[in-house]
């Protein structure tokens, strides 16, 4: 939380604003993904199908998981 100076009425107020959230991280080789995190009340306001992931492995980057389908298709 940062804190920040707002006009009050009554006078000068110290307020907590959040930071924004970071972008999400590969699990295996932490590369930097597409879309940003998001907070629980953003969270709430997707439907189910924006919430639900679409792709197979989606805590992976794309390199990452084709290596991994790639493991699993061969039985490594």
């Amino acid at each position: 939380m940062k804190k920040t100076r707002v006009r009050a009425p009554s006078g000068t107020v110290m307020r907590f604003r959040r930071k924004n959230p970071n972008y999400m991280q590969c699990g295996k080789c932490g590369a930097k993904m597409v879309r940003k995190r998001l907070r629980p009340a953003g969270a709430a306001k997707l439907s189910k199908t924006q919430k639900r992931p679409e792709r197979p492995l989606p805590h992976l980057c794309s390199r990452c998981m084709r290596e991994q389908i790639k493991m699993k298709v061969r039985g490594m």
